[in-house]
């Protein structure tokens, strides 16, 4: 079940069969804002934690995902380089 404020609410989902049909894959297309003109940008300071910034700045750890969405360059969230500058999405 997908809930309606989850980030996969708005996602295609593909299920991939082997080919005797015993497993099968699930994947999640998820679709990215097109339209990223309305955030800011930030520095990411030395102990920053990616749920930690969303709390800050966007009021709700639970909304890191949405950062990370706004920056599909970053690949791990867990290690982003001290001074990398990243958009953060307006909380609006």
């Amino acid at each position: 079940m997908i809930y309606t404020d989850s980030r996969y609410a708005s996602s295609s989902f593909s299920k991939t069969y082997s080919a005797k049909r015993e497993t099968y894959n699930l994947s999640v297309m998820r679709t990215f804002p097109t339209d990223q003109s309305n955030f800011y940008y930030y520095s990411w300071r030395e102990r920053d934690r990616i749920e930690n910034v969303a709390a800050r700045l966007l009021g709700d750890a639970n909304q890191w995902w949405r950062i990370m969405d706004y920056n599909p360059e970053i690949i791990d969230p867990v290690n982003i380089p001290v001074g990398s500058t990243i958009r953060i999405p307006s909380s609006e």
